[in-house]
């Protein structure tokens, strides 16, 4: 009867330390370059979701610019970008957005953010007093595979009128 007990005893110790060493498989993104990583997934379930990639393609833009007013001309700004802008990828985590003919780069991180490139300019034409170049800085973020957003800040020189400037929000949504 002890033999019984004492394998009885063994067999369910060795059952229990066979049970305790079996990983629970957790589902997720495993790719650490993914904005949605889950470090606790060990069971890549295909739901990597890469900003660089989704970054790229055709949005659709809403502008929420404020008008200037240059000597004594309204501009209306928001009337200055298109409905919709052309992302194309150019390499390691770099974009470029056709604005009016106008490329402009931007940084895309691993976690969606997205930053222009420093010591850029676009051409805009105002109507009312011409074309004017315009030095544009910004950064915004990718919330998901079909909508985000990018603050832009504007600033440019008008003769007779001084420096200029602006910030604008703009929604990107596919």
């Amino acid at each position: 009867m002890k033999n019984i007990f004492k394998i009885s005893a063994v067999l369910f110790i060795g059952v229990l330390l066979v049970l305790s060493s079996c990983k629970k498989e957790i589902d997720g993104c495993v790719d650490s370059s993914a904005m949605n990583y889950l470090s606790d997934a060990n069971s890549d379930d295909g739901s990597c979701v890469f900003a660089y990639g989704i970054a790229q393609g055709t949005w659709n833009i809403a502008s929420d610019c404020q008008s200037l007013t240059i000597l004594t001309f309204e501009v209306p700004l928001n009337d200055m970008f298109p409905d919709t802008v052309e992302i194309t990828g150019e390499g390691e985590g770099v974009v470029a957005m056709d604005i009016n003919g106008n490329i402009i780069l931007a940084d895309v991180s691993i976690n969606g953010d997205v930053t222009i490139r420093d010591g850029q300019k676009i051409s805009l034409d105002t109507g009312v007093i011409g074309v004017v170049d315009v030095d544009i800085t910004g950064s915004g973020k990718i919330e998901t595979a079909t909508n985000g957003d990018l603050t832009l800040n504007l600033a440019f020189e008008v003769p007779l009128a001084g420096t200029q400037s602006s910030s604008c929000e703009i929604t990107f949504s596919k």
